[in-house]
């Protein structure tokens, strides 16, 4: 067996041409004949082809025989929904001050829009209505009215980290049987920070601190004591098929006993249709301190009102609202929304239209 693999290793190796020699100036000094059954037949004509010129051994490559494979396509295809995560997309594009895209299927609450939060890092300026018309058994303002125009106003520093001046305004207040009053609201401001972000299952949790300064004026009830500290915490979820839940809890500390502390939780919950979000949402405002600026009413004026008020220590007060809000883009939207007093004690604040009109960056 192994004397017939070499005959036949020898075989082959005698019908391959020898390599031409090399002269030592690199030119080729002789070149094998042809064997005889590769040489042309008698009387045939003679072909005209070039002859091929060996590239001699150790020579350089010239640069036209190089093949130039540049303009070729990467063969890498990416597997089928294969997309970056959304926080690396939002992170490398993301402008100086340009609110935090990642979670735009999240919409803003309405309702008692001092103090529930929306949990992102937002840049925008919000226009608010608020219009309050009151039962007739309110005490102090009898079947009177309140009506609030504010603008706050929103600075996303990082996608984290938030500024903020969410009070502000002008306040229509009409007494029943009493000349109406126009005046300034306090001036409320804080910060919020973006403790935990995460992008790829759709949840937010934020924690505010903000402080509410005695800037207004007494004849609305405001302008009284050393002000508010507010401390809160907000969390967002998305669920199921773009429903989400927003809810912001926290204390409302009076610094002094001119005004009212509370305990606040509130709730939000919506589903997206698109550009049309419609809403649902709760306020529960449960007062641990009374305070001593309007003696023995017993009522209070829930989250932009703060009377003062005495006899209100172990008082709940709950609300809730239904309303919308319509996205024109992500920079331009509308939201309204009636809330209505649930709780039987009647309070300042029991029949609120609330309208919102957001540009955001």
């Amino acid at each position: 067996m192994n004397a017939s693999i070499y005959i036949l290793g020898a075989m082959m190796c005698a019908q391959v041409p020898a390599a031409p020699s090399v002269s030592p100036s690199g030119a080729p000094a002789s070149i094998a004949s042809l064997p005889a059954s590769s040489a042309p037949a008698p009387g045939a004509p003679a072909t005209t082809a070039a002859p091929v010129t060996a590239t001699p051994v150790g020579s350089l490559i010239a640069p036209e025989d190089v093949q130039d494979n540049s303009g070729l396509a990467p063969s890498f295809t990416p597997p089928v929904g294969y997309a970056p995560p959304p926080d690396v997309i939002a992170q490398d594009t993301r402008g100086l001050f340009e609110s935090d895209h990642a979670f735009d299927g999240f919409t803003t609450p309405l309702s008692n829009p001092v103090q529930s939060k929306d949990p992102r890092s937002l840049t925008e300026a919000r226009f608010l209505f608020m219009g309050n018309w009151s039962r007739p058994s309110t005490p102090v303002i009898g079947g009177g009215a309140f009506q609030v125009y504010a603008l706050q106003l929103r600075l996303a520093v990082t996608d984290r980290l938030q500024l903020f001046a969410d009070k502000d305004g002008l306040v229509r207040f009409s007494p029943k049987g009493a000349s109406s009053v126009f005046a300034m609201a306090n001036i409320m401001a804080g910060a919020k920070y973006v403790l935990i972000r995460d992008v790829e299952d759709q949840f937010l949790f934020s924690g505010v601190v903000q402080y509410e300064a005695p800037t207004g004026y007494h004849n609305i009830f405001e302008g009284h004591g050393d002000g508010l500290l507010g401390v809160y915490g907000v969390i967002g979820k998305e669920f199921w098929d773009n429903w989400h839940l927003v809810s912001t809890f926290g204390q409302n500390i009076a610094l002094d006993n001119s005004n009212s502390g509370y305990f606040m939780v509130t709730a939000h919950i919506d589903r997206r249709f698109g550009k049309f979000v419609p809403f649902y949402e709760a306020n529960w405002f449960y007062y641990n301190q009374s305070g001593r600026n309007v003696p023995g009413v017993g009522i209070e004026g829930g989250g932009w009102l703060n009377l003062g008020a005495s006899k209100v220590m172990g008082l709940n007060y709950l609300t809730n609202a239904v309303g919308f809000n319509y996205e024109f883009s992500q920079h331009l939207i509308f939201g309204i929304a009636y809330e209505y007093q649930l709780t039987t004690r009647t309070m300042l604040m029991n029949n609120m239209l609330n309208m919102q009109l957001i540009f955001r960056y």
